[in-house]
């Protein structure tokens, strides 16, 4: 069983989800830390694998970049599409009561219910921790001692 789950947009969020996940991996061992793009073996079923590796998590990490909310439209907030891999996973997290920690890249605001459709809302709720590249080690630590705490 993977404890995290790295959740991310490859846009914008990838560099620094690639970055986190290297640090984590350090930390708890790459076994422990899932991020598609290097856990998926070639050949896989990507949706089924990745819904069993949210499904059996301990944490899902939302990495939040500049343009995460970009993805949704302005216009009251409509729903995003159902092929919205980084929704669908959040979606799933909550739906098996995984915990869910917004991380926060540099420059970030802190999220807004209002910004976000339905779904997602509740994310704007949750306590987020910060990852800002002017402080690389310290943030993946303090994130990796707040993960410990949360899922031991």
């Amino acid at each position: 069983m993977t404890q995290v789950f790295i959740n991310y947009r490859r846009e914008g969020g990838a560099y620094a989800a690639a970055l986190l996940d290297a640090l984590l991996s350090e930390r708890f061992g790459e076994e422990q830390v899932f991020r598609a793009a290097r856990s998926i073996a070639p050949g896989s079923d990507y949706a089924e694998v990745i819904l069993e590796a949210v499904a059996g998590c301990g944490v899902l990490l939302v990495i939040v970049d500049a343009g995460w909310l970009n993805k949704f439209s302005s216009a009251h907030r409509e729903p995003p599409a159902a092929c919205d891999w980084v929704v669908r996973e959040i979606e799933e997290a909550f739906k098996h009561g995984r915990l869910v920690v917004p991380v926060l890249l540099s420059g970030v605001e802190r999220l807004k219910e209002e910004s976000l459709p339905g779904p997602l809302a509740r994310v704007a709720r949750l306590q987020y921790l910060r990852f800002d590249y002017r402080n690389i080690r310290q943030d993946a630590n303090f994130i990796a001692e707040q993960l410990s705490r949360a899922c031991p």
